[in-house]
């Protein structure tokens, strides 16, 4: 699942998008060039080239800590936070490429 930044979209996206995977493994939230929000599956590791393309991105979300599945999701506070900080840095960075205000 991913989330296009340049429609009309709310925190029931963002949830849907945390709901959409398991804590089994470690993830990170990355937004593309073109808007585009996504979960990446970090049992591979992104190359250079990968990570210079990315608008911006979150850090990394460790298997077991409860930042996606079903327990995220169900967080409305997390997931209005996500949603405020996505809104703040697309399609213009309001600081650091990488987000870690949670």
């Amino acid at each position: 699942m991913a989330i296009d930044l340049r429609s009309d979209w709310t925190a029931a996206d963002v949830s849907a998008l945390l709901a959409s995977v398991e804590d089994d493994r470690s993830w990170r939230l990355e937004v593309s060039a073109d808007g585009i929000a996504r979960l990446n599956d970090l049992s591979t590791v992104p190359d250079a080239a990968h990570e210079e393309s990315l608008h911006c991105f979150f850090e990394i979300w460790d298997q077991g800590t409860d930042f996606v599945g079903p327990g995220a999701a169900c967080d409305k506070s997390l997931c209005k936070k996500i949603e405020k900080i996505l809104r703040e840095n697309y399609p213009a960075l309001k600081g650091a490429r990488t987000l870690s205000a949670l």
